[in-house]
């Protein structure tokens, strides 16, 4: 079969554990077709027991692994005994079950017996030797067989490490490689089959370089958390959060299992773990899991606190706060790399802290290559995508300085490694420049390589100079093949007055000069909503004329994106929320990253959705009906929509709530939303789109506005919603119900904006509305006044 009449439809996974059954949830939010099997039960009557009990629990964890928890029907759930034969059916086999080499050599044998020749066969190891694990099968079998390693929850992490074996063919291997990116939505590492691969091999020895200082009284934990997080380049999580996050039990698995296979790393005494951290892991102080790890979530005297470990007695004691004149100079360095830089040549204890662990981990990367890896972006990406650092090793080297730090550890009497001093050879300096990195193995700068195949990245596009119009607050670009792309630039990608101002603009060059457009950026999140201090500070000076003149305008743009004489196509992702929703809800198509948190939660700031939002979906509700159908529960939805602040966890939840329609696009690889937007914005152009008509809406008057004020009355009385909430959400429902009617009928478009904009003019005269704004501003949450 050639790559291109390959396909993957139906994916079989042998074993529920904690991740085959995350696996499993992740191949059917991605729309194919699961069979998970299990050991069979002694239960006479659920033989599947233990694969249905797998299913329960992860419908339990937070995050969800599904889209939606119905998807857990779609699951077919089987045993190893009885249903073994429906393997033959399965283009993709995973194997998830026990780490243990004779287990996991068996069922491979037991899997050669009944696969059909052209199906892949992985098997899901966090670092056992995946050769060793097929090498009893014949040539076809071996032909078909990698390692796919996924990271922990499959959903939300990003990396999966591929790995091939000598036996693997390289059509399966690019095929996987593909198939991963873009159907599962991974950040692809291919890998050597090397003891514990790249990202468990780095990041288990980072974390047990740091253990020492903890165990050893230099730092307390949450300190070295602050000092191993955000701060110079790490995840959040930093290092202790990370593991108790991993599970300890599983930290030290994979520490004591790698000591023994990799007899000649210089460092192989850091997986050694501490005997303290082992005692810990003993009395069952092994993360999140279990409740307790380094931190544990104590709550006393009604207030909840997370406390941390003493490492003499394990106890757990209130955290403290360090605090250090070097930090405060750090905090001020807004560049990661700079701060880096300055703490880790700081004469200080913490300097030394920072100097001694990146040295630690730099030296271990670079001299991991070419043993786990030929390329050093691989080694970065997998530490990025698998452990979320927002530095990799080798983008660490380039912060520090290859100089700089070759002369430290030259006075330190440490060896340089070999790859640094062949570079220096070669006359390079940096391991990136230009968007090149450094490849050793021809020893010369090459172009790096996409994260996706077929990205588009807006980064890419500022390198080339080709925005048409730009400023601080948004840029047009010239996505080529006569289609645009309008680029958020704001902090959080709030929606603030010149930044809608710069969407109107791009509208008129747009239709002018281009014969579509996408909106859509490289931030964590598309849009946090409208620029709360714009409009605080607008109110404040007395200027009500600019207030309104900034509703007004919002509204207009907004819904031009629908009427607009050219197709537009929105690639929302991560948080999507207010305005930014209706942007979405006005364009020709939405494409949809899968984890979309998407909704209109104005009433939390004492507002109602102006942008269009609440007449759309309204209008969404009475498209729906059927002819006679009765339309007050479809206005009665939209109403707990918006009058709750409903966000979906998902895309798939996004369509449910309304924000997205059946024929919008859900993507899973994140890096190829653009791309798809682009092609999806072509087939409309080559369609000969022509922009919808208004029509006009139906609504019901009187007796919707009646019906929802029986369910706020309900709400109110119960405690459920605040006084102001209930002032907030009536004006809500005056729109919806089209305002003050006596009776049902239908009333246009631009009716249902005039009230709308009505409505959110009333909050923003109301003391009680710039109060909830103030409170958002200063402390991220909303005030329940």
């Amino acid at each position: 079969m050639s790559k291109g009449q390959r396909r993957i439809r139906k994916v079989a996974v042998l074993g529920s554990g904690v991740m085959g059954s995350q696996i499993a949830a992740h191949c059917i939010n991605a729309g194919l077709e699961v069979v998970l099997l299990d050991l069979k039960s002694d239960d006479p009557k659920r033989p599947n027991k233990t694969a249905e009990e797998s299913i329960k629990n992860i419908l339990k964890m937070k995050p969800a692994p599904f889209g939606l928890p119905e998807f857990a029907d779609r699951i077919k759930l089987g045993n190893f005994e009885d249903d073994f034969d429906l393997l033959k059916d399965a283009d993709w086999i995973c194997e998830v079950i026990i780490e243990r080499m004779d287990i996991k050599k068996d069922m491979m044998s037991r899997i050669e017996k009944v696969r059909k020749s052209d199906t892949i066969v992985s098997s899901n190891t966090s670092g056992l030797p995946i050769t060793e694990i097929g090498e009893d099968c014949g040539k076809d079998f071996k032909e078909h067989f990698l390692g796919t390693h996924f990271f922990n929850p499959p959903r939300y992490m990003k990396l999966l490490e591929i790995i091939p074996t000598k036996h693997t063919s390289k059509e399966i291997a690019c095929f996987m490689h593909g198939f991963c990116e873009r159907v599962l939505g991974k950040g692809v590492v291919l890998c050597k089959d090397t003891p514990n691969f790249i990202a468990n091999r780095v990041g288990i020895f980072s974390i047990g370089s740091m253990m020492p200082y903890f165990f050893n009284g230099d730092f307390r934990a949450e300190e070295i958390d602050l000092l191993s997080g955000t701060l110079t380049g790490y995840s959040k999580a930093a290092t202790f959060r990370t593991g108790d996050m991993a599970g300890l039990d599983v930290t030290l698995h994979v520490a004591n299992n790698i000591i023994p296979s990799i007899p000649d790393d210089e460092k192989k005494e850091v997986f050694d773990l501490p005997e303290q951290f082992k005692k810990m892991v003993e009395s069952g102080k092994i993360g999140n899991k279990a409740g307790k790890g380094f931190y544990s979530k104590v709550r006393e005297n009604g207030k909840t606190e997370y406390k941390v470990i003493n490492p003499e007695t394990l106890e757990y004691e209130s955290q403290q706060e360090l605090e250090d004149p070097v930090l405060d100079e750090a905090k001020k360095i807004k560049d990661t790399k700079e701060r880096l830089k300055f703490l880790a040549f700081h004469d200080s204890k913490i300097g030394k802290f920072i100097w001694e662990t990146q040295r630690e981990v730099l030296l271990y990367a670079a001299n991991r290559v070419p043993e786990i890896s030929d390329n050093p972006q691989d080694v970065d990406r997998a530490m990025k995508w698998g452990f979320n650092w927002e530095l990799g090793p080798f983008e660490r080297w380039d912060a520090l300085g290859m100089d700089k730090v070759i002369e430290r550890i030259k006075e330190e009497g440490i060896p340089v490694p070999a790859i640094i001093t062949e570079m220096k050879e070669a006359g390079f300096t940096s391991f990136y420049k230009n968007g090149k990195v450094y490849n050793p193995v021809s020893k010369s700068m090459k172009e790096e390589n996409p994260s996706a195949s077929g990205e588009i990245k807006v980064a890419e596009l500022k390198k080339m100079d080709s925005a048409v119009m730009e400023n601080d607050s948004a840029a047009l670009y010239d996505l080529g093949d006569g289609v645009a792309l309008f680029e958020f630039r704001t902090r959080n990608a709030t929606l603030g007055f010149e930044l809608v101002q710069s969407l109107e603009k791009s509208l008129d060059i747009v239709a002018k000069d281009f014969e579509a457009m996408v909106i859509g950026h490289d931030g964590d999140n598309f849009a946090f909503g409208a620029n709360l201090m714009e409009a605080m500070q607008a109110n404040e000076s007395g200027d009500w004329d600019k207030v309104v003149k900034a509703v007004t305008n919002f509204q207009r743009t907004a819904v031009a994106l629908r009427y607009a004489p050219f197709p537009v196509v929105v690639a929302p992702f991560g948080r999507t929320l207010g305005g930014g929703t209706e942007f979405c809800l006005y364009s020709d198509k939405i494409v949809a990253h899968h984890e979309l948190y998407m909704g209109l939660v104005e009433v939390g700031v004492g507002l109602i959705p102006a942008g269009g939002g609440t007449t759309e979906l309204l209008k969404r509700g009475m498209n729906k009906l059927e002819e006679d159908a009765d339309p007050l529960p479809f206005i009665r939805e939209a109403f707990k929509t918006m009058g709750m602040a409903k966000v979906s966890d998902s895309a798939h939840k996004a369509r449910e709530l309304g924000f997205l329609k059946e024929s919008d696009a859900i993507v899973m690889n994140r890096d190829l939303q653009l791309s798809v937007a682009k092609e999806e914005a072509l087939s409309m152009v080559k369609a000969g789109y022509q922009p919808p008509a208004k029509t006009d809406i139906k609504v019901l008057g009187d007796t919707a506005l009646s019906a929802m004020k029986l369910m706020l009355y309900v709400m109110h009385e119960s405690k459920f919603i605040t006084d102001y909430d209930k002032v907030v959400v009536e004006r809500l429902a005056f729109v919806l119900a089209g305002g003050d009617l006596s009776e049902a009928q239908k009333v246009p478009e631009d009716y249902l904006l005039k009230l709308e904009r009505e409505a959110i003019l009333d909050c923003l005269k109301d003391d009680r509305t710039l109060a909830r704004m103030e409170h958002m501003l200063k402390t991220g949450k909303p005030l329940r006044n």
